[in-house]
């Protein structure tokens, strides 16, 4: 069926076509009876497929028209039309929310005017039952007079309930808005909802979606995956409790969502209450005038600022002159100290580029006292261990020092001493197998592991080191049932997630590596491994402006290990980014 300007629906004359969407077309008309104009909404003719649709839709309209809210567009009628229904609901003259975004960014005092009376309209929904599931900028309408609007309530819980082929497709319908549990196809509640008004929120404040793509498909799957791009990533001016409004809002699981449209509210109006304000302006400093007596020299005028084409305006201000300061005792000692200590520094310089003069200044006494005085870290560790030959921490303490000096077989003596005294010294084993694995001795590591995992089977440390050591050593599976056991015994383990991730990736199983890196990142936004990791998976899928945006967020978090960052840096430069 095919409705045109000019045509009779019902009791309503069709004036233009306003619009047209993936569930339905929307009308202009008008009624006589009432002598007012009304906006139709004339639902797809593919829903007639399902033979149960039409009861359905009586009892959804039924349930949406009783929604009497002044921030949602009111529902006046519901009925056919040679089969295919329509809904009636007010005409509203005004711009969508949608074209209201084109006009450029918006600052967050007035994304507040918007987005306070559309969550009062679905915290009043959801108190009788009702979900929106399809929140997006096209269904929030801002009137002539600047009234807001929520509009569209349970138009997608019609069309998704049915078993046509169209029905099918409305999961898709709007993507961009789409919560990561209606992707998947799971059931949907209240704090769907609030995922897709945090999308809104997210575009108003940054002036993009979170997720965009080539395809509906690519989009709904980093909905689910991928994990969100920082806000002030894409707009540097906002600040960090706004930010963490919109992570909260946005997060995949919704457990970790705000409870309620008015949680959100309050926590939004508290963020940006919170927010600091924008730099002041500089205003200009009043400078007194002094009156000139008789007897006084009369001063040269020294012009402050002047308009082209105006006279002159000339201040008279003496110049202020300094406060004395008063150096206390204890500045002066520290001041002297100072001094010394600079001094003792010249000298040593000056001993060490003598050589290259042609001759040696020898040192003050007082230099040499200086540096007579300078601790040796690894002397002091040794003269803990000879004051306290049965304390294993004094000889751990020792080893440590000896790997910074780079003695590593003296670092092993030392570990394996501590060990001797104390088995359960489980930063022992720890250290000793870390270091074992960077000098390539595999199997030297996996002993301290072993016997450490025997010693403290409890010790979630040395299983992930353990599993990092059978990573490097190529033994995946091994690695893998490594870190999956430190999840079975913490599940919120984020170090084991992004390094399973790393097995996966390494195996080439992306779909599975994908889905520990965004569960990584859900659970710590800024791990530098995990965007690392997704970064690897976007070049492997040519998705080189993605694998640029990740590795440039492990270069910037200041977290990030100096390793980690210096491959981010050569990934970007092999894709022809300068860091």
């Amino acid at each position: 069926m095919s409705i045109s300007p000019g045509d009779n629906v019902g009791p309503y004359r069709i004036i233009e076509s306003l619009g047209q969407g993936g569930m339905a077309t929307v009308f202009k008309a008008y009624h006589p009876a009432l002598d007012r104009y009304v906006a139709i909404k004339v639902l797809h003719p593919a829903f007639k497929e399902d033979p149960n649709f039409l009861a359905r839709f009586r009892r959804e309209a039924r349930i949406v028209a009783r929604l009497d809210h002044p921030n949602i567009v009111p529902i006046y009628d519901y009925a056919e039309h040679e089969g295919t229904p329509y809904l009636v609901m007010r005409y509203v003259e005004g711009k969508t929310l949608k074209a209201v975004l084109r006009e450029g960014l918006m600052p967050p005092d007035r994304a507040l005017e918007i987005i306070r009376p559309v969550t009062a309209a679905l915290a009043y929904a959801h108190a009788q039952g009702v979900l929106h599931r399809d929140i997006k900028p096209s269904n929030v309408i801002r009137a002539n007079d600047d009234h807001i609007y929520l509009t569209d309530f349970g138009l997608a819980r019609i069309a998704q309930a049915g078993d046509s082929t169209l029905s099918q497709d409305m999961l898709i319908g709007t993507p961009q808005y789409i919560s990561p549990e209606q992707a998947r196809g799971a059931t949907a509640d209240e704090r769907s909802d609030i995922y897709s008004l945090g999308v809104v929120l997210f575009e108003m404040l940054t002036g993009r979606v979170p997720f965009s793509a080539d395809t509906p498909y690519a989009v709904i799957h980093d909905h689910i995956y991928t994990p969100l791009p920082l806000p002030t990533s894409i707009n540097p001016n906002l600040s960090h409790e706004i930010e963490r409004v919109l992570l909260k809002a946005l997060a995949k699981d919704p457990d970790a969502r705000f409870a309620t449209p008015t949680e959100l509210m309050t926590a939004l109006d508290q963020a940006v209450a919170a927010a600091p304000p924008p730099a002041p302006t500089a205003a200009p400093i009043p400078v007194a005038v002094p009156v000139p007596s008789a007897s006084a020299p009369t001063p040269t005028p020294v012009p402050v600022s002047a308009t082209a084409g105006a006279p002159s305006t000339a201040v008279f201000a003496p110049a202020p002159s300094k406060p004395q300061r008063r150096w206390s005792r204890k500045q002066i000692a520290v001041g002297m100290a100072a001094l010394f200590l600079a001094l003792c520094c010249l000298c040593i310089a000056a001993q060490a580029i003598a050589p290259r003069l042609g001759r040696v200044i020898p040192l003050s006494p007082a230099a040499t006292r200086a540096l007579r005085m300078t601790p040796d870290p690894l002397q002091m560790a040794k003269d803990q261990v000879t004051a306290n030959p049965q304390d294993p921490r004094a000889h751990l303490a020792l080893a440590e020092a000896y790997v910074k000096a780079k003695e590593y077989e003296a670092a092993f003596a030392e570990f394996d001493q501590a060990i001797k005294l104390d088995p359960k010294l489980g930063r022992a084993y720890l250290q000793a197998g870390k270091l074992a694995t960077s000098l390539g001795e595999f199997d030297r590591a996996a002993k301290y592991f072993q016997y450490g995992r025997e010693a403290m089977p409890e010790d979630l440390d040395l299983l992930l080191a353990q599993g990092d050591l059978f990573f490097k050593w190529k033994k995946y599976e091994d690695a893998q049932t490594a870190f999956e056991k430190v999840l079975r015994a913490k599940p919120d383990s984020a170090a084991a997630m992004w390094r399973l991730g790393d097995v996966y990736r390494v195996q080439g199983k992306a779909a599975d590596a994908l889905r520990e890196y965004s569960r990584a990142i859900v659970t710590d936004p800024n791990l530098p491994e995990a965007h690392y990791g997704l970064g690897m998976l976007a070049l492997g899928r040519g998705a080189t402006e993605e694998a640029r945006r990740q590795f440039q967020i492990v270069i910037n978090n200041p977290e990030t290990p100096p390793d980690l960052r210096d491959q981010a840096r050569k990934q970007l430069e092999k894709i022809g980014e300068k860091p």
